[in-house]
């Protein structure tokens, strides 16, 4: 006689839906559908410009094996929509099964519009078998400020990133057509991860994109990043056809905030020729 097998869970599956639309001095927060442990619960406004901040919120905490996070948003003309998190994201070790976990992330950036996905970073737990894929597709004339930080283990607590895989998918749109697409792979104990050729031992990674062509602030981000750079921290600007981006490594996510966060300061004076007031979450 055969045993019975025991089920294997399935993990939580999320989705949550957003749209921003401009409603007088305000952007408002038109559309909020959840399915699953994702939430937003209201709108902030602590710029003069009525940018509306949203922080979306995981209660579990984490992104354990099986688990799928879906977050798409859409900021339709004259909006402006800051989408941010309250803490890291965490990636768990999986299991026995081998089971994914994935969090994809889409935006959508009508003409006229002004879209920034800013999250915290995401730890990636040593033996976790991560996907995280961000799409952003602009209309003409639309306006976009985003970034993703990954950390690859706990170097903090001396849990490196020995095993396991992460997934990397970033990819920008302008009215259908790619104009930035990167896809990357990085395995646990892999030579990418400690060779000068790859990550060079630095378990904290980031890419920032804004739609910017302008010399003088490509000049300023440069300027920017030789303050930042250091024995800790390695950053670099490339400047692509209407996209301006930042690379950074680093041994942890912390001077790679504060840079980001500066030259994020700098793109919205830039973009909108006022100073930005920062998520109150980020310190907190």
């Amino acid at each position: 006689m055969n045993a019975i097998a025991t089920p294997v869970p399935a993990g939580w599956s999320a989705t949550l839906s957003l749209e921003f639309e401009r409603r007088g001095p305000r952007t408002a927060l038109v559309r909020n559908r959840h399915d699953g442990p994702l939430r937003v619960q209201r709108p902030f406004y602590p710029e003069s410009n009525g940018q509306a901040h949203v922080y979306i919120l995981h209660p579990p905490g984490g992104i354990v094996a099986g688990d799928s996070l879906a977050i798409e948003s859409t900021v339709r003309d004259g909006a402006h929509a800051l989408v941010t998190t309250p803490s890291a994201g965490r990636v768990y070790c999986s299991n026995r099964q081998r089971l994914l976990q994935t969090q994809q992330v889409s935006m959508r950036v009508e003409s006229g519009g002004f879209g920034e996905w800013l999250p915290q970073e995401n730890i990636v737990f040593n033996d976790a078998q991560a996907i995280n894929r961000t799409c952003i597709h602009l209309q003409p004339d639309a306006r976009f400020i985003g970034w993703e930080i990954t950390c690859l283990g706990r170097p903090a607590s001396n849990e490196l990133f020995v095993a396991g895989t992460l997934k990397q998918h970033f990819e920008i749109t302008l009215a259908g057509q790619p104009v930035l697409l990167e896809k990357s792979r990085y395995d646990g104990g892999s030579p990418l991860l400690t060779e000068r050729w790859g990550l060079n031992g630095h378990p904290a990674l980031a890419t920032l994109v804004c739609t910017l062509q302008d010399e003088a602030t490509e000049q300023a981000l440069r300027d920017l990043c030789e303050q930042h750079r250091g024995p800790h921290l390695d950053i670099e600007v490339t400047q692509l056809p209407g996209l301006v981006i930042l690379r950074a490594q680093a041994g942890q996510a912390e001077p790679i905030k504060k840079a980001f966060v500066a030259a994020w300061h700098l793109l919205r004076r830039t973009l909108l020729n006022a100073e930005a007031v920062a998520p109150r979450i980020w310190f907190t």
